[in-house]
């Protein structure tokens, strides 16, 4: 009975042999972190964020006889153009015809969301920016940033493409 006792003991006594917390040593390097899905990473997001905020406020084109304006397309043609200098297609319907197709529960930020705002074919584009948010042209107020739950743009919403990598 004592030997069992005294075996239980040094066997608990073993697993209380401490371990170094932080090893030292291992990577020679640090290892590269890779993106399995291929999105960006956050330094480019931050870099596509900074861009398409320098737009904020711009106005609509020809509503400002100060400032030269630009319509969607053209500020999602810019905002792109500045970022990776890649061209996108001139209007919104080109561009929703282009890109990669994407589900909407597949949307991530810097995907292009569409809509159709004259009922008949796509005609308006904007750049999605997370929680259900896009920053586009608007008409009446200028580059802006609207909520796809707004009902206007909820009824309006045709699809989404993907033109990042």
């Amino acid at each position: 009975m004592k030997k069992i006792l005294l075996l239980i003991i040094i066997f608990s006594l073993i697993g209380c042999v401490t371990h170094p917390r932080y090893r030292t040593g291992g990577y020679e390097t640090r290892p590269e972190v890779r993106h399995l899905d291929g999105s960006p990473t956050t330094s480019e997001n931050i870099k596509l964020g900074l861009v398409m905020q320098s737009y904020l406020g711009k106005p609509y084109k020809g509503k400002s006889k100060y400032e030269e304006g630009l319509d969607c397309s053209h500020f999602t043609r810019s905002v792109f153009k500045r970022y990776n200098r890649s061209t996108l297609p001139q209007t919104a319907a080109l561009q929703y015809a282009g890109g990669k197709e994407i589900h909407f529960r597949h949307i991530r930020y810097g995907d292009l969301i569409f809509f159709k705002t004259d009922k008949k074919k796509v005609s308006h584009v904007g750049i999605y920016v997370g929680d259900r948010q896009f920053i586009h042209a608007s008409t009446s107020r200028g580059v802006i940033v609207s909520h796809l739950d707004e009902k206007y743009w909820a009824k309006r919403y045709v699809g989404a493409r993907r033109y990042l990598k």
